[in-house]
C-alpha cells in the first residue's frame, strides 16, 4: 500500500478475498469451540458453511468463540515488516463484543519492543460483520490514495464512526441470549423469538429497531431503513452478510439496487462464524458507510 501504510484486520468484517488480495490487507481469524474442539475459522480449519450446517441440523449445538490472541496478532505484524512495511493500522470488531482489540493492544506492545522503528496504531471499529467491512474497505481506498499518515488515518478512522452503519435481522434470538450479546434486544425475548427482529449495532452494542412478522417483511424493512440513511448511493459502500440461506441474501441485494438505484458493486458473502455462533444460521445484514 502507499506510504508504507498497511491494514491488519481481525476477522469480524469478513473482509472480501478480493478486497483483502487488492490491498494487501492480512487478515487474523478467531477461533471457533466445538464438540470440545478448537478451531481456526475463515477456511483455516473449518469454513463458515461447514459450521452453520451444523447449527442448523443439531438446534441445541452452540459453538463457542475466542478473540485472536496476542501471539497471533504478533506474528501478523511481523510478517508484514518482512513485506517492508512499517506503518500498520489494525482494525478490530468492537471492544463490547470481543477481546480481540485487547489483544491486538498487548500484541503491540511487544510487537514494537522488538521492532522500535515501526508505528502502529490499533482501531476500535466499534461495530462488527458487514458494518466493519464497509470500513475496512473505505480506509483501504483512502491507503491506497497515498494521500494520508498513518496518524491521520487512525483520525479518519474514529470520524467514520458515526458514517458507519450495521443492520441485521436474525430468525431466533436464542443464539444471542445464550452468548450474552444481546443486550437492549433482552427486551425483546419471548413473543419475539417466533418473528423477526430488526436490529443494529450502535457504538459497538446491540440497539433493537423494529419487528416483523415475516421474514420478507424483515427484509424489506432494513432495505427501507438503509435508504432512508444513505444520501448519496455513489458515495456510498455497502456490504451484506448471510448465515445459510442465500435466496435472502439475493433478494436483498436486489431490493437494495432498485431502492438506490444503485450501480456500484455491493460485496456480499457468508456470515463470519465468530458472529454467525451468537446470531444463529438464518442471520442476515446490511453494513454501509455513508459521507
Amino acid at each position: 500500500m502507499k506510504n508504507n501504510i498497511c491494514l491488519v484486520a481481525d476477522a469480524g468484517g469478513y473482509l472480501p478475498k478480493e478486497i483483502s488480495t487488492k490491498y494487501d490487507i492480512s487478515i487474523v481469524p478467531f477461533y471457533i469451540t466445538l464438540d470440545g474442539k478448537k478451531y481456526l475459522v475463515q477456511g483455516k480449519d473449518i469454513t463458515d458453511e461447514e459450521l452453520y450446517r451444523k447449527m442448523h441440523s443439531d438446534p441445541n449445538l452452540l459453538p463457542k468463540t475466542s478473540a485472536p490472541n496476542p501471539e497471533d496478532w504478533y506474528n501478523v505484524l511481523s510478517e508484514k515488516v518482512k513485506k517492508g512495511y512499517e506503518n500498520i493500522l489494525i482494525t478490530t470488531m468492537s471492544s463490547d463484543l470481543s477481546a480481540s482489540f485487547n489483544n491486538a493492544n498487548l500484541a503491540k506492545e511487544l510487537f514494537l519492543k522488538d521492532y522500535p522503528n515501526c508505528n502502529v496504531k490499533v482501531f476500535d471499529t466499534r461495530t462488527c460483520t458487514c458494518g466493519q467491512s464497509a470500513m475496512e474497505i473505505k480506509l483501504a481506498q483512502l491507503i491506497e490514495k497515498g494521500k494520508h499518515t498513518l496518524e491521520e488515518l487512525y483520525d479518519t478512522a474514529k470520524n467514520l464512526i458515526s458514517k458507519t452503519h450495521t443492520l441485521f435481522s436474525v430468525k431466533t434470538l436464542k443464539y444471542m441470549e445464550a452468548g450474552g450479546r444481546i443486550g437492549e434486544a433482552a427486551k425483546f425475548l419471548g413473543i419475539l423469538l417466533k418473528i423477526n427482529p430488526i436490529s443494529e449495532f450502535v457504538n459497538g452494542v446491540v440497539k433493537p429497531i423494529k419487528i416483523s412478522r415475516t421474514r420478507k417483511k424483515a427484509l424489506d424493512s432494513m432495505v427501507e431503513i438503509a435508504a432512508e440513511r444513505i444520501k448519496d448511493p455513489k458515495k456510498t459502500i455497502i456490504c451484506t452478510r448471510s448465515a445459510l440461506f442465500e435466496e435472502d441474501q439475493e433478494y436483498l441485494i436486489t431490493k437494495l439496487k432498485e431502492k438506490l438505484n444503485y450501480k456500484g458493486k455491493i460485496y456480499s458473502d457468508v456470515l463470519e462464524a465468530v458472529i454467525g455462533v451468537h446470531s444463529g444460521p438464518g442471520a442476515i445484514g446490511i453494513g454501509f458507510v455513508t459521507e
